[in-house]
C-alpha cells in the first residue's frame, strides 16, 4: 500500500479550509487510495479477479458496440433523410 501523506497548507489554498478539504478530497481520490482499501478488506482469489476483469471487459465491450450501432444508425438517418 505504501506511504500516503496529504497535506495541503489552508494558508496558500486561500485560507478557506473548505477548499484545502476540497483539495486533499481530490488528491486521495486521484491516488485511489481508498479504493485500494476497499479492495484488500477481504480476500479475492486470483481466479476471482480473472472473471471479474473478464466480466468487465464483456460489458466494457457491449457498451462499446451499442454506442458504435447508434452512431451508425444516427449517420444512416442523416444521409436517408
Amino acid at each position: 500500500m505504501g506511504s500516503h501523506r496529504y497535506f495541503v497548507d489552508v494558508v496558500k489554498a486561500g485560507g478557506d479550509p473548505v477548499r484545502a478539504y476540497r483539495k486533499i478530497k481530490r488528491k486521495i481520490k486521484q491516488d485511489r487510495f481508498l479504493e485500494e482499501l476497499r479492495d484488500r478488506q477481504y480476500y479475492v482469489k486470483p481466479s476471482e479477479k480473472k472473471r471479474e476483469r473478464k466480466k468487465r471487459a464483456r460489458q466494457l465491450i457491449k457498451k462499446k458496440t451499442a454506442q458504435n450501432r447508434a452512431m451508425l444508425d444516427v449517420r444512416y438517418m442523416r444521409t436517408r433523410g
